[in-house]
């Protein structure tokens, strides 16, 4: 089984902060995989590509919007 990712530990792994993390969820970029009891967020390790994927486009020059369209595609 794999073992899934606290919002912290996802942040650490992509080198973004947490509210960076949150805002993409917002946006519809990134979705938690499930929510603990306690309602904390946790994630698959495909989030990981997932994340650093909105940051290539980012580097690039890409809007949010473009990423999102991007996405679904990928």
């Amino acid at each position: 089984m794999t073992k899934l990712l606290q919002i912290g530990e996802l942040a650490k792994h992509c080198g973004v902060s947490t509210d960076t993390l949150r805002f993409y969820e917002k946006s519809g970029l990134l979705a938690p995989s499930a929510r603990t009891d306690g309602g904390y967020r946790l994630y698959a390790n495909d989030a990981i590509s997932q994340v650093m994927f909105i940051l290539r486009g980012k580097e690039i020059g890409l809007s949010l919007d473009e990423i999102h369209e991007l996405s679904d595609i990928y």
